[in-house]
Order: structure tokens, then sequence, then C-alpha cells
């Protein structure tokens, strides 16, 4: 404990509170609403009185080592759906959402909520779109703009309940953690977290819903026989309506400045006939120079269709 932090010794042994939020047995005694309910509402908001439409409403209680284990079972299966497969009424279970970006926002709101506030975590599980809300508003530090911003910043309210947990394997390094869940909300190919705080909580919603447009999949349809990767998809997005691109807006498609990612994907692109040069690197750099414009700025690709389509 004291190696932790988590206890000081001078004449007795003195816990800090974190040790208590941690593992205490009858948590109750401590933080009578170390908990999180699990709500499951029949369409896309929740309604009061006699149209009151949650169809499921159970709670998880206990220390934050008992939250994360025992109320991860309770949420995934809210997370799946079964998917017929054949005539033999053979089922498999398909994820709306990405399992990994669930349990990271999960376990982020047991670890960084405010447990100074006598309130639980509620989840709020839409038909669109599942909400995870959290008692305590960002720190004065943060602001919803660096965290949607994914360079990693961060700061911890609760900074010996976050070391045990990174040492304990519950949580990885510090900040990482939302980069985490957008990146896999991307390779799913759902549209990007919405997060939320106001003077009194925070909160993180991931969507069921395509994060391209209707347009944008109808233009992917004349690609479908050609397996694109979710990667490929977004660059391939880009080129809608003969508009040319850049490497920039490569980068940016892909999330990443990573220039082997990007030589790994465009390349593929061209080698599939989908990429074409519009101009080579150093028609880019003569461009850049006349329009006074950086070169990672300048056009250089263009998509091709499929023929016949």
């Amino acid at each position: 404990m004291q190696q932790t932090g988590l206890a000081e010794y001078g004449e007795n042994l003195r816990l800090r509170m974190a040790a208590l939020l941690l593992f205490a047995k009858s948590i109750e005694k401590w933080h009578p609403r170390s908990q999180i309910r699990i709500l499951r509402v029949s369409g896309t908001e929740l309604k009061p009185g006699s149209q009151y439409n949650v169809i499921s409403d159970e709670t998880v209680t206990g220390n934050i080592v008992e939250l994360i284990e025992k109320s991860w079972p309770r949420l995934r299966p809210f997370l799946a759906i079964k998917v017929s497969l054949d005539e033999r009424a053979k089922f498999e279970q398909t994820f709306i959402y990405p399992e990994d970006a669930t349990r990271e926002a999960l376990i982020n709101a047991i670890t960084h909520r405010d447990y100074g506030i006598q309130n639980g975590i509620d989840i709020f599980i839409f038909t669109d779109r599942i909400e995870i809300k959290s008692p305590g508003a960002l720190l004065s530090t943060l602001t919803l703009k660096n965290l949607e911003e994914l360079n990693g910043a961060h700061e911890s309210r609760n900074p010996y309940i976050a070391k045990v947990l990174r040492e304990t394997k519950y949580i990885r390094e510090l900040g990482e953690g939302m980069k985490r869940m957008f990146d896999l909300m991307r390779q799913s190919e759902l549209q990007k977290p919405k997060l939320y705080s106001n003077a009194t909580w925070f909160s993180i919603t991931f969507y069921h819903k395509s994060s391209f447009t209707a347009l944008e999949e109808q233009w992917l349809t004349l690609f479908s026989s050609m397996n694109l990767t979710p990667n490929q998809k977004r660059l391939v997005v880009l080129g809608i309506d003969a508009r040319q691109i850049s490497p920039e807006q490569i980068q940016k498609a892909l999330g990443t400045e990573d220039t082997e990612v990007y030589r790994q994907e465009v390349t593929r692109l061209r080698n599939a006939g989908i990429f074409e040069d519009i101009r080579s690197n150093s028609q880019a750099l003569s461009y850049s120079k006349q329009q006074r414009i950086p070169k990672k700025k300048v056009p250089r690709f263009k998509v091709i269709a499929p023929k016949g389509t």
C-alpha cells in the first residue's frame, strides 16, 4: 500500500480514500453511489412519465475493481446482435460497437469520474447510440478540443486510482485511451465519438451510424468488388466528383502523419488502378512554388472508377 501511495505510515497505518474506493469490501460505507447503472431505452430519446421507455434497468455496485470486473459482462451483451447465417437458423453475434472502444470508455469513466460527487455512472443504450455519463466535469486544464485533437492530452483527477489500474493492466498509458477509442470507431467505419461536458458531468457517446455520407456510400458501391479496407475507402471517397487529392487530405483521412502508412496505402491504390497520378513529385514542387502553398497541399492524385461501372 505504501509503495503505491495508497497508505501512509506514521503512528498508525493511514489509508487514502483511493485505497478504500479500489478495494473496500463494504464500499457503501465509504461511497454509497459507487455504482454503474445500465439502462436500455426503446427509441432514440428517454421519455418521462407515462411514456417512460426504459425496457431494462440494472445496477452494478462494488469497489472500483469489482465495478470493472462485474459491469463489463453486464454491458457487453448489449453491444451485439444476432445475425442469421442460413436456413438452418444458425446464428452468429455481430458487435454493432467495437468491444475494445466501449470497454475503454467504461474503464475511463470509472477511473476518472469525480468520487467527491455522490452519484453513480449512468450508461444509456439507445437504438442508435450508447452514452456513458460519469459524474464530474472536465478538469480546468483540459478542453473538449484538447481531447478531440487526439494528441494525448490528459490530467488525472484520481492519480492514485489511475496508477493502480495502470500497474494492474486495467488501463494502459495515460493519454492513449481517447485516441484508441476514436481509432477503433474509425476502423469500424462508424462516426467518431461525441464528447460532452458541463459543470457536473462528462459523457462520451458512440453512434451506430456509418462514418460515410449517403453520397459517399453510393460512390463506394462502384468499388464493391475490390474489397477495399477501411483506410482505402476513406481515401477513395476523397475523389468523389473527380476531385483532385492532396497528400495533406490523405494524411487527414488516415488520421496519421506517418509517412510509411501514407506510402503503403497510396501504393496499394496505385497498383489497384484506383489512384492515378496527376502530378509528379517535381511537378508538385514547381506548383507549390508558383502558388506559394506547402507542397503537401498540392493535388497529386485522382480516383479512377472501375471500368463498366
